[in-house]
């Protein structure tokens, strides 16, 4: 068995960071549209357009990385079978895995919060 191969070199938390930063973007593109919209703005404030591209900017960054991350951790290939084996390097894979999945299904969501964003249009 390999030395590097053991769950005390893969952090488990590292799969739900993707999630965590869809949900922090969520929240940051509504509470910005909701302050410069409803409170600190003029109505057509182009301020929100402009701070959404800065949070979708380093979200998706982020993610990308997480992305790479996880593919770089499943040797750069796509699984050719499934990893229910319960071994050190099956359960490496199947957290690289999940890790390019969430990060895969969190670059659609925020994508399309900031679609809503710039499709609703400047406090509609």
């Amino acid at each position: 068995m390999n030395d590097d191969l053991t769950e005390t070199n893969e952090p488990l938390w590292v799969p739900v960071l993707a999630p965590a930063l869809w949900a922090v973007h969520f929240t940051l593109s509504y509470i910005t549209a909701a302050l410069l919209c409803g409170r600190f703005g003029p109505p057509a404030s182009p301020g929100i357009r402009v701070a959404v591209a800065g949070y979708t900017t380093v979200a998706l960054a982020v993610m990308a990385l997480l992305f790479m991350y996880g593919l770089r951790g499943h040797r750069y290939r796509l699984p050719s079978r499934p990893h229910d084996d319960d071994s050190p390097e099956d359960r490496r894979h199947f957290v690289a895995f999940t890790t390019m999945l969430l990060a895969g299904l969190s670059v659609l969501a925020t994508l399309f919060v900031a679609a809503s964003i710039y499709l609703v249009g400047e406090c509609g």
